[in-house]
């Protein structure tokens, strides 16, 4: 079927223009002037004020299994994103082994999709057997590929152990993956010295694919883990670099901004290529688990869980709690997910509003269920967003899940189903042109990934499309009620249909 869509058309490399896209089997065929684009179709779409632009592309999600459990991704198509870089923070559901196959069943137990596959390969076939709205791209997550050859508990890899990790990382490089993510906070990413990741860098930088890291640390450490990554970039020899979800986590590191984008500007002098991305919210979401004290940091999910079915370990656990954190702390924390409905009530709420001992009740989350245990954390500064968003090499990038409204699998921040328009308004608002503004969002991340042709609005390039509103776009997402639907997107369009 032939489409022809008439409005202001922002193709992704420029401001927008009255222009005619013409769409045929999936696929732009043209895009011209408006009285040349008025030819035979068998349909034609007209739009007055709003802008068609390439599909937004959320460059740092979280949908390897929530999509086909939820193949409708409505989170993420009633925002406007069309493409999605899955498997960041180290975590992606390849390559399968059965050093790591319970874990990861363990991990995404909330979700009712078997894992029966063991190579990226087989997950794409997957991912197509359910049909999900949504196109993806596969990074290789550094904690799951470690874990297929050394498991869990393993802290120093043996040369065969290394030798395996870069054998299976360049079997997925092979097989489509576009690049390698690093959870570098979680179980066993926090185990990886630089030599590690040095050795696996080589592999990335043989294929020319990235390197995305959630860093060491983001808050108290964050200079020192931004150099340890672009130290090993540049002993590597690798050249593509994206900063997760970038910020200075914490009041007292508010002012280390500077220092960063100094540090930043210095290694791109230097020869490597440094992107970040951002969602545009202050309140971070991630596993509850990361509060805890020794030795309780260095287990993963499953074995806390384990391990606190032992009342003196919940003893022990409940009075470390007490001692490390002040009143302030569990002020600023909110709880966002957790396995048992007793607890779900108190979702959204700070653990200072739940009429309950703190530490008691973290635990008591904990034992149940922690793979489903997650906070948010209001430890960001509006300033230093409004500066990060400001920076013409970041990127849209969610932190979040492809999610339906009515059978929530997971987390419940805001930016499930908010971030793009909310990053849009904020960059208008902010003086940034539309042009520049919808570049961000699509042909920036489809370049520095090298994801083909989606990203922009050209002849030969995929029919992927988001309609919106510049006057109205924004989200009215919050921690109260983070489904609501966002305001200005008209409609998404993937591989020449149209979302429902």
């Amino acid at each position: 079927m032939r489409l022809l869509l008439k409005g202001f058309v922002c193709d992704g490399t420029g401001e927008p223009t009255r222009r005619a896209v013409l769409i045929d089997g999936g696929v732009i065929a043209a895009v011209e002037p408006e009285i040349i684009g008025s030819c035979a179709a068998d349909r034609t779409f007209t739009f007055r004020d709003e802008i068609i632009a390439p599909g937004f592309i959320d460059v740092h999600g979280h949908s390897d299994l929530s999509l086909p459990a939820a193949p409708e991704a409505i989170s993420k198509r009633g925002q406007g994103f069309t493409g999605e870089i899955i498997g960041n923070c180290g975590l992606s559901a390849f390559p399968i082994t059965d050093r790591n196959r319970d874990h990861l069943r363990e991990l995404y137990s909330a979700y009712p999709v078997p894992l029966n596959w063991e190579t990226l390969a087989e997950y794409r076939s997957e991912l197509a057997r359910r049909q999900v709205r949504l196109r993806v791209f596969p990074l290789c997550g550094h904690n799951t590929l470690r874990a297929a050859v050394a498991g869990y508990e393993k802290e120093r890899l043996t040369a065969e152990d290394l030798t395996a990790m870069k054998r299976q990382l360049d079997r997925c490089l092979r097989s489509g993956a576009s690049g390698l993510s690093s959870g570098l906070r979680y179980v066993p990413g926090c185990f990886a010295t630089p030599g590690e990741i040095v050795e696996l860098m080589r592999v990335l930088a043989a294929h020319d694919r990235a390197y995305a890291t959630h860093l060491r640390s983001e808050g108290d450490e964050l200079l020192e883990s931004l150099r340890e990554t672009l130290d090993c970039a540049l002993r590597a020899g690798l050249k593509r670099v994206q900063i997760s979800h970038f910020k200075t986590a914490g009041r007292e590191n508010w002012p280390k901004l500077d220092a960063a984008l100094e540090l930043i500007a210095a290694y791109r002098k230097q020869g490597v290529d440094i992107h970040v991305d951002r969602y545009p919210y202050v309140e971070s979401q991630t596993m509850l688990s990361v509060i805890l004290p020794p030795p309780f940091d260095r287990m993963g999910d499953g074995e806390i869980t384990r391990m606190l079915q032992d009342a003196s370990a919940r003893e022990q656990l409940t009075a470390s709690l007490r001692a490390a954190k002040k009143a302030a702390d569990w002020a600023r924390l909110r709880l966002t997910g957790a396995g048992a409905p007793e607890h779900r009530k108190f979702l959204g709420k700070h653990f200072s509003e739940i009429p309950r001992d703190p530490a008691e009740l973290c635990v008591e989350i904990l034992q149940n269920d922690a793979n489903r245990a997650t906070v948010s954390a209001a430890g960001m500064s509006a300033e230093n967003l409004r500066r990060i968003l400001a920076l013409d090499f970041c990127m849209a990038g969610s932190d979040g899940n492809a999610l339906n409204p009515d059978a929530l699998y997971g987390n419940t921040h805001p930016r499930n189903f908010g971030t793009a328009p909310r990053f849009m308004r904020m960059l208008l608002d902010s003086g940034v042109s539309l042009g520049r503004a919808v570049r961000r969002l699509t042909a920036l991340p489809a370049e520095f990934f090298q994801l083909g042709k989606i990203g922009r609005i050209a002849p030969d390039y995929a029919a992927d499309l988001t309609i919106f509103d510049p006057e109205t776009i924004d989200s009215p997402a919050d921690f109260t009620d983070p489904t609501r639907p966002a305001h200005g997107i008209v409609r998404t369009m993937l591989a020449g249909t149209f979302s429902a």
